[in-house]
């Protein structure tokens, strides 16, 4: 019991109350204030007289007598603590709901203060159910807490380091063009500084608002570089590592947390979506598990402030990228299973489950809010490549013959296969698919095995993360073909079952850890190193090393073309000999790469085309040769090639 729960002892619970009040409608007032636009022509700014009511309700709350009324009403269940802060962290996270509207409505575009009010209202809902804490007792018992797991902790850290090594070296330049979602992601990114993605709540192309300021911040750290594109993707994909480990541990064990961190760490294909910021499903590798850790380590032990946590921390993601929404399904079909078949077990953890649930909804409003706004926004991912949506399913049922049972089923299937089996094509173009044969194989034996424990809530949730992830890509989501990233939203779980599959393989060998720990040892240490070795060379010698990266020529020469542009004096007037493929203004990887600088395309052929001295002229793979023979007819210029991988890009002359 905290200190102010102490029935009847004073009025402090009604001061504190009241005061909070008086401080809201301060605070109300002010962003009435700040939503509109100053007018000198008032005496004082509106809503000036809600400020004042505010500032005498929090005087007054402080020198208000000790009734006895006053005492038995502040002893009552409505003024306890934990009341008091899960209605504070409600209140502030409904005035950050009312500050977007209103913000919207006049066009500010300084979120700060909502930022900060939102903050407050999920830090106050956590802290309504954190026990009472004593620091003089929490010290010694984390330092014994880390003394007794001093080995496991460095274990990962070290995992984490050698993750952040392989995601961070040369970040910028390799893979060496972007993309043209990676350039589309850039452009919106500098866009947050005005119109609507000043709402940290708002979403562009199911991107959250707050995910892309974050870029724009990162811009204006690194500058607007590759590097500084990618920075976040790379540190999503370094955070996974200790996330999954918790998870993982929660789940089976310390050495099931540490075989799944090391085998995200070296995973080639999380390697590249941690590298290239086309899509932030590697964002939802690792909040995700985060959630999912504090959600089961608050029902496994009984501990709410894990569970309202894990709820909030939920909401958040909602505000990062789309793989919330499949996390969130998810997990009201786990709660409603868990409550029909686990019901004994969940009838213990009902006020965890509520905090969870409590912390999503009381986080979620502000977000709610520009969803009830702007729901054409929210839903444009849904609209676009919807299955249902799209007009795709009907489309396929009259052209197969096929019912819609059997489609879906199927898309099902192919979404399954691009983890173990379809090579990973789309935003990476390596011939290997998610996961190395090895990885599948012990992946699908701790699949199994799941399977043969669910009796256990703890692979309940492992097993509705990875299906519930699964199925949602291939009942929802279209083209099949961008199913093989789309299941990074599952690979964690994945992880997790491949470090049960490996350790229960061994088991069942008699190499054991409670066995045989040096046979154990040496067995996992061989796999670990061949998997090392063969995903470090998919990746970085078959893939990168090889130039595989962008949809095709044309995507790689729009990012060479755009860099290339960026080096050129702003004064000289530039051309691209353009054709039906190469073309100025198709790529949005270009536009970013040069600043948004001007190019005019010169489809006709050059001898037909007077440029006059110190003028640019660029020509693609398609038109070198045409450049070149003018060049020689015009000499005395500077000519420039870029190549790619051996391959002639580009080639650039400067007019004499």
């Amino acid at each position: 019991m905290k200190q102010h729960d102490l029935v009847g002892s004073d009025i402090l619970n009604i001061r504190r109350f009241f005061a909070f009040i008086g401080v809201y409608i301060v605070l109300i007032s002010q962003f009435l204030v700040f939503s509109q636009p100053a007018d000198e022509a008032f005496f004082l700014p509106p809503y000036t007289w809600m400020a004042g009511i505010g500032v005498l309700i929090l005087v007054t709350s402080q020198i208000m007598p000790e009734f006895s009324f006053l005492k038995r009403w502040s002893g009552s269940l409505v003024f306890t603590e934990r009341v008091f802060w899960v209605l504070a962290g409600t209140l502030f996270s409904a005035l950050a709901m009312l500050a977007t509207y209103f913000f919207a409505i006049f066009t500010r575009v300084n979120y700060i203060p909502v930022i900060t009010v939102w903050l407050l209202g999920v830090v106050c809902y956590v802290y309504a159910f954190l026990p009472s804490m004593d620091s003089s007792v929490i010290k010694p018992s984390a330092l014994a807490w880390f003394k007794e797991n001093r080995t496991e902790i460095l274990l990962i850290l070290f995992i984490t380091l050698l993750a952040f090594a392989v995601r961070f070296y040369k970040l910028g330049g390799l893979p060496r063009v972007l993309d043209g979602d990676e350039g589309a992601v850039g452009l919106a990114a500098q866009n947050t500084v005005n119109g609507l993605l000043t709402n940290p709540f708002a979403t562009w192309d199911n991107f959250g608002a707050i995910y892309l300021q974050l870029i724009n911040f990162s811009f204006r750290v690194f500058g607007i570089t590759p590097f500084g594109l990618r920075l976040l993707p790379a540190i999503g994909g370094v955070l996974a590592v200790p996330c999954i480990y918790l998870l993982g541990r929660s789940i089976g064990g310390a050495r099931i947390g540490l075989l799944a961190a090391f085998l995200v760490a070296f995973s080639h294909s999380h390697i590249h979506y941690s590298r290239i910021a086309s899509v932030a499903y590697i964002q939802g590798t690792w909040l995700a598990p985060l959630e999912l850790y504090f959600l089961w380590s608050g029902l496994k032990k009984r501990v709410t402030w894990r569970t309202a946590l894990g709820g909030t921390l939920l909401a958040v993601h909602i505000s990062v990228y789309l793989t919330a929404q499949v996390v969130a399904g998810m997990l009201v079909v786990f709660t409603l299973v868990g409550f029909i078949f686990y019901r004994d077990w969940f009838k213990q953890r009902l006020s965890q489950m509520s905090a969870f649930w409590g912390g999503f909804v009381v986080t979620m409003l502000p977000s709610a809010m520009f969803i009830y706004l702007q729901p054409n926004e929210f839903f444009a991912r849904l609209g676009n490549d919807g299955t249902f949506q799209s007009g795709w399913l009907e489309l396929t049922m009259q052209s197969t013959g096929q019912s819609a049972v059997e489609i879906l089923v199927g898309r099902v299937m192919h979404a399954f296969l691009s983890l173990i089996y379809f090579p990973a094509i789309d935003f990476y173009g390596s011939p290997a698919p998610m996961l190395s044969m090895i990885s599948t194989t012990m992946f699908l034996a701790g699949l199994g095995i799941a399977l043969w424990r669910l009796r256990n809530p703890a692979y309940l949730l492992l097993y509705g993360y990875f299906w519930g992830a699964t199925v949602a890509i291939g009942v929802f989501a279209l083209p099949p073909s961008a199913d093989s990233y789309r299941m990074l939203m599952a690979m964690p779980s994945a992880m997790i079952m491949a470090a049960i599959g490996l350790d229960e393989i061994l088991k069942m060998f008699g190499l054991g850890w409670e066995q045989k720990r040096q046979a154990y040892v040496v067995s996992t240490s061989i796999v670990l190193s061949s998997l090392v070795v063969f995903n470090l060379w998919t990746y970085y010698a078959d893939f990168v090393g090889r130039c595989r990266f962008a949809e095709n020529t044309a995507g790689r020469f729009a990012s060479y073309l755009g860099s290339q542009i960026y080096e050129i004096d702003n004064q000289q007037q530039i051309y691209l000999l353009s054709d039906a493929v190469f073309i100025h203004g198709t790529h949005p990887s270009t536009s970013f790469l040069s600043r948004s600088r001007s190019v005019i395309n010169v489809p006709e052929l050059l001898d037909t085309f007077n440029p006059i001295s110190n003028e640019v002229l660029i020509a693609p793979p398609s038109r070198i040769e045409e450049l070149e023979v003018w060049a020689r007819a015009h000499p005395g210029g500077d000519l420039h090639y870029q190549y790619d991988c051996d391959v002639e890009m580009l080639l650039m002359y400067v007019v004499p």
